[in-house]
């Protein structure tokens, strides 16, 4: 991507941007309606970049239909500009959306083409995520079944072999008569972590439940240009439901690759008195993932008989 391109971008997204897709539970058994459907919608832009193409070798068509002839293939992280919003919902495949008018831009040549909603976000990373000296692209988007799905492609594999994904639970979908939820994703850098990971938070309106979840990509012995494993490295979760609160603070040390969890619980007792508590854990990064760093039990002295 130019930089003009991502200088545009920038410029387009005044607000943290946030993804979501959902779907109310019917009170009779049955198929879902098109109208049980949320979802963000996105607007047109006059001149700048606006959206990213959240899959691999995504059909850009004439027309707004899933059998329309493929003006050309777009790769996962495509930089585009959304031109109009199709009037009607519809269902293609299993996802319910709006079909978008989007352009493409690629070495000067302009494509205009028709996407459906379920394959652009706003978010698209590309940092070195497993240390191998390349860049890596990561999109984020929501899957079908309203999971969080996370994809890495290294750019210089083949396009068969060149994008994994994993994907992460929205938080509070044991309590709620909704499937899905809102996310706000942001890049953690190595500088700050020690590794490089993509921060997912979860915050449904309608639930009291909330969480981020560190997602890390890693290839065995660095290798460039080989396909790795993205793996959700750790989930750290908190609740708003006074008088019960559980909130966290997550805090890095990059040296080591290790962070620090500290919860916060507020609750009452059965005579309705507060209280207040502080639990400190420390997990060290390993394989892809986080794990719980257990205090050394403390010495005891030997005796001889």
């Amino acid at each position: 991507m130019t930089p003009a391109l991502l200088l545009s971008l920038l410029l387009a997204q005044s607000e943290a941007p946030s993804l979501h897709y959902t779907a109310f539970l019917e009170e009779e058994a049955g198929p879902r309606t098109l109208e049980s459907y949320d979802f963000t919608q996105w607007e047109p832009a006059e001149k700048k970049v606006n959206l990213f193409v959240g899959v691999d070798e995504a059909n850009l068509r004439q027309t707004a239909s899933a059998d329309a002839p493929v003006v050309t293939t777009l790769p996962l992280g495509a930089a585009v500009r959304v031109v109009s919003r199709g009037k009607d919902r519809l269902k293609v495949g299993e996802y319910v959306n709006h079909w978008y008018s989007v352009e493409y831009t690629k070495e000067k040549q302009t494509f205009k083409g028709w996407l459906f909603g379920n394959t652009l976000t706003p978010f698209r990373f590309e940092a070195d995520f497993d240390g191998d000296g390349e860049k890596e692209v990561a999109t984020v988007v929501m899957s079908n079944d309203f999971k969080i799905r996370i994809r890495f492609m290294e750019p210089k594999a083949k396009p068969s072999r060149r994008v994994t994904s994993v994907d992460v639970m929205p938080a509070g979908q044991s309590y709620l008569n909704v499937d899905g939820g809102p996310v706000v994703v942001k890049l953690i850098a190595a500088k700050v972590a020690g590794v490089t990971l993509l921060q997912v938070d979860s915050k449904p309106e309608a639930c009291s439940d909330y969480k981020t979840t560190y997602v890390s990509y890693q290839v065995p012995e660095n290798k460039p240009g080989v396909l790795g494993q993205a793996k959700n490295a750790l989930d750290v979760a908190g609740l708003s439901d006074p008088p019960n609160v559980s909130s966290y603070e997550v805090t890095f040390q990059s040296g080591a690759k290790e962070l620090t969890v500290v919860h916060s619980r507020t609750e009452e007792d059965e005579a309705g008195k507060e209280k207040k508590s502080k639990e400190r854990e420390r997990y060290g990064f390993r394989d892809g993932v986080y794990a719980e760093l257990k205090a050394d039990p403390p010495a005891t002295a030997e005796t001889q008989p």
